[in-house]
């Protein structure tokens, strides 16, 4: 009988939305809101919840409350950013110390899988894919394995003085790094320092030359401003003395940027994950293995894919990713990277674009798509019936610097940065479900209007933007980061009925914060009645994918770039 009336209803409703043909139709978020079918998620990462998920009380602790919210699906994180697992593997080392405490030898995934199958939850086991350590301890195998580690071009920076001395600096949009000084450009304020000799503070005009050097504690009231077109440069400890030795007011200097490749755990480009190449055979084949273990050893109802993509765009410049993309273009690549980027002399402006750069784009992201296919083909050939989950970050225009279009391959993104076939590599119709971070702390575009805020930075743009891209092809779940909502819990209930008005379901990053900040009560109200979750409605999908092909034509879209919301980068995993 459900089948009956889902089937039923794809074909109401494409005959309702035959005359949007101007735009992609959303008719497959109509169709699951009429339903009454709802995909609530929470997401169990294992380092916050490490003491809560290895005891079996803990587990059937969380079982409970998230039954008793009647939530539909548990993501286990059971390969965490260290590449450390949770359950007794053959191929992986399996987590005993997190912070320097000792974990217990206990099966986390087993656990879920006995306990939350008895209380009728789907159950499914999460993997960092290509994250193989963990900075902050310097442990993993992207360690011990280092011919697996991505390559990272990163800039070397200075200043020159007049005479030819160096100066090392970063520009203040990035990493911090204590041993240089921070250049700020046009339009930075310094405000005065507590006491004399502390900071330095030199400024530079639009041609570079010292305008003036000042030790900060004299500003007083009086804050120093970057000249127009120029630069602020705040000097601390020994740099200080390097200004006072090789500048003068009215010399001429000049910045200095020199590209060099690095492993990546030496990169601080990337902070916490020591990522493994996506184009390393072996390290691809290994992430596989994994999965499949899991699923072989567990009746797991789903895998999800996290992390399933590069570092970030300075990341994977390899000789091996030079190979690969040479074979790809069809033509050898003389300068590398610089044909595909180069760095900007000037702090704080954008990367240079090479002639290569939209092809990189779109090679990149074919990597991820591929390896997407081979993963379903293979976990699939070891447990049919098995699901599969992503999570991604929603601002979509912005993510095609990790290497991943997560879009429908029939959703055309016309941008400055898509090559003409960049919807080729979008991955989406390979996966059951998508869960993106639409981890904004304002849950509205009324409320961001009111508040005097843009509102493409909210979850209502986020998950608009997301069921827009995706085009039908598969179930959206707009995510839920609560640690924006903290001392906001009214603010977090609106932000979960945003997210499952505008998208198909919710998640929930993650179960911590809603241990610690008390927030059952507010799942159980905004979840009042029992729901399925689109995914699991067999045979919904492929219909909505076939009505969405009947609608209208594939790539007839208005593009990323037209009207769709503009979704500003938000710091998360994914």
């Amino acid at each position: 009988m459900r089948t009956t009336k889902i089937m039923m209803s794809v074909g109401a409703v494409v005959l309702a939305v035959g005359a949007l043909a101007d735009r992609t139709p959303d008719f497959a978020r109509t169709l699951t809101l009429n339903l009454g079918m709802q995909g609530r998620v929470m997401w169990i990462d294992a380092s916050a919840n490490i003491d809560r998920i290895t005891t079996l009380e803990g587990v059937r602790d969380i079982v409970a409350r998230c039954k008793q919210a009647r939530l539909t699906t548990l993501v286990i994180d059971v390969k965490p950013v260290s590449g450390q697992v949770l359950y007794p593997s053959e191929l992986a080392e399996r987590m005993r110390v997190w912070k320097g405490k000792a974990v217990p030898d206990f099966d986390v995934l087993g656990a879920f899988v006995e306990e939350g199958h008895k209380a009728g939850l789907e159950v499914t086991a999460a993997f960092n894919v290509f994250s193989e350590g963990h900075k902050h301890f310097s442990v993993g195998l992207a360690y011990r394995n280092l011919a697996w580690q991505s390559v990272a071009y990163v800039v070397d920076r200075a200043l020159l003085a007049s005479g030819g001395a160096r100066l090392r600096i970063r520009s203040f949009d990035e990493p911090e790094d204590a041993s240089r000084a921070t250049v700020y450009a046009d339009g930075y304020v310094q405000q005065a320092s507590a006491k004399a000799g502390e900071r330095v503070v030199v400024a530079l005009d639009a041609d570079r030359r010292v305008a003036g050097i000042l030790d900060a504690a004299l500003l007083g009231d009086e804050p120093m401003v970057a000249p127009d077109n120029g630069f602020l440069l705040s000097l601390q400890g020994g740099s200080m003395d390097w200004a006072g030795r090789y500048l003068r007011a009215g010399d001429r200097t000049q910045f200095e940027a020199v590209g060099r490749r690095i492993r990546g755990t030496d990169a601080s480009s990337e902070k916490v994950a020591a990522f493994v190449s996506p184009l390393h055979p072996a390290a691809r084949a290994y992430q596989i293995s994994l999965m499949q273990e899991v699923a072989r050893k567990y009746p797991v109802d789903g895998i999800v894919f996290d992390r399933m993509r590069f570092a970030n765009l300075h990341n994977d410049f390899g000789d091996a990713a030079r190979s690969a993309f040479e074979r790809w273009l069809g033509k050898p690549v003389s300068r590398w990277p610089e044909d595909v980027v180069q760095f900007n002399r000037l702090p704080g402006e954008p990367i240079k674009r090479g002639r290569y750069f939209r092809q990189w784009l779109e090679f990149r992201a074919r990597v991820i798509r591929e390896f997407v296919r081979d993963a379903t083909e293979a976990i699939r050939s070891v447990r049919p019936g098995v699901q599969f989950g992503a999570y991604v970050g929603s601002w979509f225009t912005e993510y095609y610097g990790v290497g991943v279009n997560w879009a429908s391959e029939k959703f055309a993104v016309r941008t400055g940065w898509a090559s003409d076939d960049y919807n080729e590599a979008g991955y989406c119709e390979f996966l059951d479900w998508l869960s993106t971070g639409c981890y904004y702390s304002v849950p509205t575009r009324a409320e961001a209007v009111a508040n005097g805020t843009d509102d493409g930075g909210t979850v209502e743009a986020a998950a608009e933007l997301s069921t827009a891209v995706v085009a039908n092809a598969t179930p959206i779940y707009a995510g839920l980061y609560a640690l924006n909502y903290v001392g906001n819990p009214e603010g977090f209930s609106r932000a979960i009925e945003t997210a499952a008005r505008r998208s198909q379901g919710v998640m929930i990053f993650d179960l911590s914060y809603i241990y610690d900040y008390g927030w059952w009560s507010i799942l159980e109200r905004a979840f009042a009645q029992p729901s399925q979750p689109p995914h699991r409605a067999l045979g919904i999908t492929a219909q909505l994918r076939g009505a969405h092909d009947r609608v209208r034509n594939p790539l007839e879209s208005n593009g990323a770039g037209s009207q769709l919301p503009l979704v500003p980068y938000q710091p998360g995993g994914g």
